[in-house]
């Protein structure tokens, strides 16, 4: 099964185009009660009114069985597959409208919710295609569905682009020309990734960990020359020095890799 999504603006719009559609059928309304687009959109705005700071407030999700699975599947079970995705997704609390395509015998569903809850805080759309196509793989396997071939080379490619994000911020935090390896974990958390040292048996910092946007790598696996070595870190106990000090080559101050002493 796969799944798309994407926050946009013109929710009512986007109602009213999905509901032109032949043999379109609405599936499930969840705490609205509208007829329309701008029916919908207008109860969606009540929330949407909570919150002047967010933008796209509507959010467009589409979960696409296999032809095959779809050709099986009743609208009960279409409805209880969206019920399982939105609950992944953890907008079960939300107002939507869920609405059935049949395409050249491709069913799937269209997915149309407020992205501001009740509260007026708006949903964390940060990497939604990505999450949505994880919980609809979740779904899939757990109602024994044909998993979606694009799931793994999509991760790839997520994780590619992490870990090039990383390495952008690593050298822009190295330009700063941190003191030690604690200024540079600093300047690391600043700029929104979490530096972890590996501790050793003898209490030595061995190595170190980067995370970023719920992404955990080795730091040489976002980058070769993101190394104790390569950053001239002398391997220190732990104990004796929370704050070891970073010791250069001038080969390696040259070519602005390591830190300032």
């Amino acid at each position: 099964m796969i799944a798309k999504a994407k926050s946009i603006t013109h929710g009512g719009a986007g109602i009213n185009y999905a509901l032109k559609k032949d043999e379109a059928e609405i599936i499930e309304k969840r705490f609205v009660i509208g007829n329309t687009g701008a029916e919908i959109k207008e109860e969606f705005r009540m929330f949407q009114n909570l919150n002047s700071r967010a933008e796209n407030n509507d959010l467009s999700l589409v979960l696409s069985p296999e032809p095959k699975d779809g050709r099986k599947l009743s609208n009960s079970d279409f409805r209880d597959i969206s019920e399982d995705f939105l609950k992944k997704m953890k907008l079960e609390d939300h107002q939507a409208i869920i609405i059935k395509h049949k395409d050249r015998d491709h069913t799937h569903l269209h997915l149309f919710v407020n992205r501001i809850d009740s509260r007026g805080k708006a949903y964390k759309d940060n990497f939604i295609s990505k999450k949505s196509q994880t919980k609809a793989d979740e779904v899939a396997i757990e109602r024994g569905l044909t998993r979606a071939k694009v799931v793994e080379s999509y991760n790839k490619e997520m994780t590619k682009d992490i870990k090039k994000q990383i390495f952008e911020k690593h050298k822009t935090v190295l330009k700063h020309r941190p003191k030690n390896f604690q200024h540079y974990q600093d300047l690391m958390q600043s700029s929104g990734v979490k530096v972890l040292p590996t501790i050793n048996k003898s209490n030595k910092l061995q190595g170190f960990r980067v995370e970023h946007q719920g992404f955990n790598f080795k730091a040489t696996e976002a980058h070769r020359t993101m190394s104790l070595s390569k950053l001239g870190v002398k391997a220190n106990t732990i104990g004796q020095d929370h704050n070891p000090q970073l010791h250069l080559k001038n080969k390696t101050r040259e070519k602005n890799i390591g830190f300032s002493r």
